[in-house]
Parts: structure tokens; C-alpha cells; sequence
């Protein structure tokens, strides 16, 4: 059977959206920190994260469980390829510092994607580590290295900013963990398997209110735009961890969720329009 919407899933599978939704994430840190957009950052994250991604999700290590993905696996890996040329490419323009940071960080995808460690384990089936490893690069990208491109101290401002950030990658990755409950080998040690469907939603809840609390503890001056968008954004994120199901559609986790980091920087352009 024929894709019911073949340009859509090839936008989803082929990482594009979660690409986007990277880059937004570093549109919101630019803003936050109000420094000018890089576009050679930008260009090489968008690269960088349809790589990284389509890597570990095609490289034969970690398990897929879509196979009409098959379908359309050739065109995806030519994809891989050209963005794999363009992260090059806009790669060797950045500094040395960002790339030393880049390394890092590249280093631990590999090390969460490749059983390194021994013939069948790699840092993502190690017990307890799969969340914590995607928000940790999730945050360096998102955070790190468009600070460290624009030449910024890594002060304490900063730091709080990667820990909202780190806690935000772990709150939108609660649905694809209870999502996935019936696919993951108990050996990897996800929050719904450790703790249950319902605590995990409640432990959910609770970093919602500390990425708020870290909002307000952040803000500074007279604007309040930070509150207002962490606001906005944690309804948002509590109204996702409330609906969220063993059993979901097939776009809820890969496109509704994974699209609420573009809908964060969209709440900010909006706000600064009527000036909070």
C-alpha cells in the first residue's frame, strides 16, 4: 500500500522537522541572549541534525519499527548524503572552539548510535542513559554552541539557559518514551519502564514547572518577555504530557511534539510584536 501523504512522511523520516525544530531552538537562544543570527551555525545544525539522525535511525543499529520506510530508504540516504556535503562545507567555516565543542558532541552521538562498548550495547542501551544523552546534545547545540560562535563567556547566565534547555529536550521526549514502551528492550531503562506511565507524566509536570520557575529565576530588566513565552510554552507542554498515550496517532510525538520548539521561538517573535 502506497503512502497515504508520501512528501510528508518523507519530511518527517528524512529528519527534516526535527532539523527545524533544532534550528528554532537555536533561534530562541539568539534571542534570549540578543546576539545576531550566524547563518553559517545555522546551516550547519540544519545539516548537521538531518546527519545525525538519519545515522541513528538508519545505520542499522537502532531499531525502526516503520517498514514502509523502506520505501523511500534510497532517496533518504541520498538526502543524508547532500547534507551530509553542506555540514562540511559550512563546518570548516566555523571556529576552532565550536568545533572542539562539536567534536564533543558528535562523539557522543556516535557513542549513543554504534555499540561501542561491546558487540550490542552503545550509550543508548545503556539503563537510564537514552533521555539524558538526547537532551545533553539537544542543549549543546541549541545553547552552547551558538554562544560560544558568538564569542560569549559561558557564565552562570548561560549555564541556567542549557539547564532549562536540558530539562525542556526531556519533557518533549516523555511521549516518544511511552510511545516506543511496547517496542524498547527492557534492558534500556526508559522512565515508563522504570517508574511507570503515570509517574512519568507526573514527573513531567514537575520539570514543566521548573523550566517555568527557571524562567522567572532568569528573567532580567523590565521585560518579561522570557515568563510571558515559558508561560505560554508550559501550557503547551502540560497539555502535550496530559494527552499523551501508549497509543497515539502516527504524528503526535514525530511532528505535534517535536514541532512545539518551533512553536516557542513563533511565541516569542509574537510577543516582541505587542512589546512584553
Amino acid at each position: 500500500m502506497k503512502a497515504r501523504y508520501p512528501f510528508f512522511d518523507f519530511y518527517l523520516n528524512s529528519s527534516i522537522h526535527i532539523a527545524l525544530a533544532v534550528l528554532c531552538l537555536q533561534g530562541v537562544t539568539y534571542l534570549y541572549l540578543n546576539t545576531t543570527l550566524d547563518k553559517e551555525v545555522l546551516l550547519f545544525t540544519f545539516f548537521a541534525t538531518i546527519t545525525g539522525y538519519n545515522f541513528i535511525k538508519y545505520a542499522g543499529v537502532a531499531k525502526w519499527h516503520h517498514r514502509s520506510l523502506t520505501r523511500s530508504l534510497r532517496a533518504i540516504q541520498l538526502f543524508s548524503l547532500v547534507c551530509f556535503l553542506g555540514m562540511c562545507f559550512y563546518g570548516w567555516q566555523l571556529s576552532f572552539a565550536t568545533i572542539k565543542i562539536l567534536g564533543l558532541l558528535g562523539l557522543l552521538t556516535v557513542l549513543y548510535a554504534l555499540p561501542i562498548f561491546s558487540k550490542r550495547r552503545s550509550l543508548r542501551s545503556l539503563k537510564g542513559l537514552k533521555i539524558y544523552t538526547i537532551a545533553m546534545v539537544w542543549a549543546g547545540v541549541s545553547v552552547v554552541i551558538p554562544a560560544v560562535e558568538a564569542g560569549l563567556l559561558l557564565d552562570t547566565s548561560i549555564w541556567v539557559l542549557v539547564i532549562q534547555r536540558f530539562i525542556y529536550v526531556v519533557i518533549i521526549t516523555i511521549p516518544f518514551e511511552i510511545r516506543d514502551l511496547k517496542y524498547d528492550s527492557a534492558e534500556l531503562g526508559t522512565l515508563p519502564q522504570l517508574i511507570g506511565v503515570r509517574f512519568t507524566k507526573i514527573l513531567g509536570i514537575v520539570l514543566v514547572v521548573v523550566f517555568f520557575a527557571i524562567a522567572c529565576i532568569r528573567q532580567q530588566g523590565d521585560s518579561y518577555l522570557s515568563i510571558w513565552t515559558s508561560g505560554l510554552l508550559g501550557m503547551l507542554l502540560l497539555w502535550i504530557i496530559r494527552n499523551t498515550k501508549e497509543r497515539q496517532s502516527k504524528y503526535f510525538a514525530a511532528f505535534w511534539v517535536e514541532g512545539i520548539s518551533i512553536v516557542w521561538l513563533v511565541i516569542i517573535l509574537v510577543l516582541q510584536l505587542f512589546s512584553f
